[in-house]
């Protein structure tokens, strides 16, 4: 997690993590291997991007470590905050590279539009930014979208790409509006794409809208409760039972660690191998382990 200094992604994941508020370092922090965790966890919850997989490029191993998991009988859930795609279509693109995965394996972070929308207050139609695949989270919430601005104020960010600067303006107009509401899908600031490019994601967007039109701003997915919430309940294990995987300290790990779910910190994405300790000393945010990658039985 090594940003340039006052860059809009540093400053989000320092919000996150102050929002939240530090963890306490584990009594160990081991460096570990998938098999040793699956001796003492029954369920498994991957990050997508930085574990698995940058965009249509596989990481190295995931597919064999997947594999190995469901084959010793495992619960494996992919937990992303890819809202751009839904989760069948997570699901799919996931399964084209290899990564064996059956309907239902994949929780995004855009499905909890449906569980969380009466706390939010949200009626009517509502203006939305992203994919046409990221419109099943509208579908499944019961929602309608409009493209006129005069007939909502509610804005539903789901990703960065999918549409024309004119639609930002559109959503600047309704975001300026009293009792408006910036309904972000997936708050990550960055997301790995092939040859070690880090792409902006919607977290980076969803900030600038924010800050430029004063509205209030609903965050869904990783690092907040609810989604690990709904993947406890999906997966139907008890959190102690369940260990969290991902690459992302002030996403992934800040996010299991608050909801009481074990976790460790790959070494496949943002977070560089020969840092790993001295980052989660710096953001006070500490994995209970340190993994490699999803090899079965990586020599530590």
């Amino acid at each position: 997690m090594i940003f340039q200094p006052g860059s809009p992604e540093l400053q989000i994941y320092r919000d996150y993590a102050t929002r939240m508020g530090p963890t306490q370092p584990p009594p160990k922090m081991p460096v570990t291997t998938l098999e040793e965790l699956a001796s003492r966890y029954d369920g498994f919850l991957l990050d997508s991007y930085g574990v698995l997989n940058r965009a249509e490029e596989p990481i190295p191993w995931a597919a064999e470590g997947v594999a190995w998991l469901k084959s010793k009988g495992k619960k494996v859930r992919v937990l992303t905050n890819n809202a751009a795609l839904a989760e069948e279509d997570n699901r799919l693109l996931l399964s084209s590279i290899g990564i064996g995965l059956e309907p239902g394996d994949v929780i995004c972070s855009g499905s909890l539009l449906a569980r969380e929308r009466d706390r939010l207050g949200i009626r009517g139609p509502v203006f939305y930014m992203g994919l046409a695949s990221g419109r099943e989270y509208l579908r499944a919430a019961g929602l309608e979208s409009t493209d006129q601005a005069e007939e909502t104020r509610v804005v539903v960010l789901a990703s960065s790409r999918g549409y024309r600067m004119r639609r930002i303006a559109e959503a600047h107009r309704i975001l300026r509006q009293e009792g408006s509401l910036l309904v972000v899908l997936n708050p990550d600031a960055v997301a790995p794409r092939p040859q070690g490019v880090m792409a902006r994601v919607s977290g980076v967007t969803a900030r600038s809208l924010a800050r430029e039109t004063g509205c209030k701003v609903a965050l869904l997915g990783k690092p907040f409760g609810e989604i690990y919430s709904h993947a406890l309940e999906k997966m139907n294990l008890p959190a102690d039972r369940v260990v969290a995987i991902g690459d992302t300290l002030a996403t992934d790990i800040l996010g299991a660690r608050h909801a009481g779910v074990d976790c460790a910190l790959v070494l496949t994405g943002v977070t560089p191998p020969e840092r790993a300790k001295l980052e989660a000393k710096s953001w006070q945010i500490w994995p209970h382990y340190l993994l490699p990658d999803l090899r079965p039985g990586n020599p530590v």
